[in-house]
């Protein structure tokens, strides 16, 4: 190997000055795997695999009993009265309710979980994680702190010791990358399986990440302490320089290093655009950093950082080639109308190159191109519609140049191919960097509308399904009322259809001003127009800054409007005594909102049969 022969030729021609004594044993320590413990490494590993996979398995267990129950609910309540739900309005147990209150529902500590941290308007530490998050990441930390420490502590030699945890720390590092990366994907296999929101991956990558870089550093650390013992500080600069051995583990500890320093919540925050940018680059740089110093020693974890690599390929190759497909066709690229409106908002509606499958409550990635690069953002998608060409294919002649009677003879080619178009909704609020630009240009376009070319990647999300539920109740707050129309526009027409259990659709918008009512009233209209809505949807508008008391008009009993904040605990007692069926209260607004809803839903969950969905995206 090539850093041993380095070595053996430095120390051949070394004097000692001011290093210990050293011996051709002590020096091998420095150098190779020399003193470490493969057949540990090996079991650990294989260690680590298996409580990832009884981890998965678990989750996936307890979700496919969710599914079940939930699609036997469906079965049997989606045609049944208010008298017919009432065993699914209970809960037919105890350990469930008391875990969800206590585990699944829990913030860390008290009530907040995710308001953000903010010391300032420009100082943001993020959020907390929940209970359960906080359990699996203690276990994560402290399973890897006792993997790294178990050693053979008979030996007596510290050089011996020191090497085998050097072998280890790298070890675990490396394995932890491939988690890492799959945590890290937008299409990540085990959102949909899981049914997990990438919300909850992404904070595990995170924390995942930090480990790794400690591992690193400690793997690190341990080398140079060998180093430094046996032949001084003198030579760390002749071996990081001289050696690709070292050099290459360097650039990827280094790598790791910048990443941490520039990945806290309030740099995070304040440059997420330019964060984002470095946090690739650096990410690049560490895992090729990895396997160059890996692969010149021929090391046996070489094929892990393969398998990280790959798999970050993989994802990266198949974002492009989706996002290809969806915005590029033989009729054209996918365009976007963007239209500013009061209360500094824009209502994006893009014309898709492709027909695409909408399923409520999903999300999309959208490129701006001429604003934003190629950088993306998650934005959720409000409404969509589907729309066929076939009447533009074959139009009928006016009956001004044909007789009827022959027109109504004429063929019609039912074999013909029908291009179907989608165009789909989000709304933008403004706040600061891509959405600023976004605004400003299209608030001075001329009527305050502009096309652009455009694209969007998705869709992601949509796996919890509200069919099941006798009485959902939703809050949003602000732009989050987008999340909640697609669900609120599928129930009722499940409604109509017969096709859903439920019977109460409450929603529950807050918004500042009665401006920001216009960026959703098309679809709202046409939300109140559906067949049966007056029986089943009830919407409670709450402006919480009114420019007068006179904006304040209940259009009808079924659609009313308040002033000031609502109280969630008040809304759902009242909504839990009225119930039909099984419950599903959801939310999707700031932190704040988010943590009352969530505690007000923990404090009943134990007298209805109660379930808490929360859309969020915490970065």
């Amino acid at each position: 190997m090539e850093s041993s022969l380095v070595y053996r030729a430095e120390m051949a021609g070394r004097n000692s000055t001011g290093a210990l004594p050293t011996t051709s044993s002590m020096v091998s320590y420095t150098y190779g795997l020399t003193g470490v413990d493969l057949g540990m490494d090996l079991n650990l590993t294989h260690v680590i695999w298996i409580s990832l996979c009884s981890l998965i398995l678990l989750v996936l267990t307890v979700r496919l009993f969710q599914m079940g129950n939930a699609h036997l609910r469906h079965l049997f309540t989606m045609t049944a009265d208010h008298d017919q739900q009432l065993f699914w309005a209970v809960n037919q147990g105890f350990c469930w309710p008391w875990l969800k209150k206590n585990l699944l529902y829990a913030p860390l500590w008290k009530k907040r979980h995710n308001r953000e941290i903010k010391l300032s308007t420009a100082l943001n530490f993020g959020t907390l994680p929940s209970r359960f998050h906080t359990l699996l990441l203690v276990f994560l930390f402290s399973t890897n702190v006792a993997y790294a420490l178990i050693l053979d502590y008979r030996n007596k030699d510290k050089s011996a010791l020191i090497a085998e945890f050097r072998g280890r720390t790298g070890v675990l590092a490396v394995v932890n990358m491939i988690p890492l990366v799959v945590l890290a994907g937008r299409n990540n296999p085990l959102i949909a399986l899981l049914r997990v929101s990438f919300d909850t991956y992404n904070l595990l990558h995170r924390w995942i990440g930090r480990l790794i870089v400690l591992e690193a550093v400690a793997h690190t650390c341990a080398w140079t302490t060998n180093t430094v013992m046996i032949s001084g500080w003198s030579t760390i600069g002749v071996r990081l320089t001289g050696n690709k051995f070292y050099m290459y583990g360097a650039v990827g500890v280094c790598s790791m290093l910048f990443i941490l320093i520039q990945s806290p919540s309030p740099v995070r925050h304040a440059f997420y655009e330019i964060f984002l940018h470095l946090h690739i680059f650096a990410a690049f740089s560490a895992m090729f950093g990895v396997y160059f110093h890996l692969d010149t020693d021929k090391l046996p974890q070489t094929p892990y950082i393969k398998i990280v690599i790959a798999l970050w390929a993989a994802e990266r190759l198949f974002r492009i080639l989706r996002l290809l497909y969806r915005n590029f066709s033989r009729n054209g690229c996918t365009t976007v109308t963007v239209t500013a409106l009061p209360g500094e908002a824009c209502r994006l509606t893009f014309n898709l190159a492709r027909p695409w499958k909408f399923t409520p409550g999903c999300h999309v990635y959208v490129y701006l191109w001429r604003i934003s690069g190629y950088q993306s953002h998650p934005f959720s998608v409000a409404w969509s519609e589907d729309t066929s060409s076939r009447a533009l294919d074959h139009p009928r002649k006016s009956a001004l140049n044909v007789d009827e009677e022959k027109q109504a003879l004429e063929p019609f080619d039912f074999d013909a191919k029908v291009a179907n178009k989608t165009s789909l909704s989000i709304v933008v609020s403004k706040k600061t960097g891509m959405t600023a630009k976004l605004y400003d240009l299209a608030s001075n376009a001329p009527q305050h509308t502009l096309v652009l070319n455009a694209a969007i990647e998705g869709p992601y999300g949509g796996h919890e399904s509200l069919h099941s539920y006798g009485t959902v109740v939703m809050f949003a707050g602000g732009v989050g009322i987008t999340h909640q129309l697609s669900h609120v526009r599928d129930l009722v027409a499940g409604y109509g259809n017969g096709t859903v259990a439920a019977r109460k659709i409450v929603l529950v918008w807050i918004v500042r001003s009665t401006e920001h009512l216009e960026w959703v009233r098309p679809w709202m209209d046409n939300v109140l127009q559906m067949p049966g809505r007056r029986e089943v949807l009830k919407v409670m508008l709450f402006v919480t800054k009114p420019r007068s008391q006179r904006e304040i008009v209940s259009p009808s009993r079924t659609v009313q409007m308040f002033p000031g904040r609502p109280n969630p605990q008040t809304i759902l007692d009242k909504e839990i005594l009225e119930r039909t069926g099984a419950m599903c209260v959801t939310v999707c607004g700031s932190g704040s909102l988010a943590d009352n809803v969530r505690h007000a839903t923990r404090r009943r969950v134990n007298v209805a049969n109660l379930d808490f969905i929360e859309e969020s995206f915490t970065w």
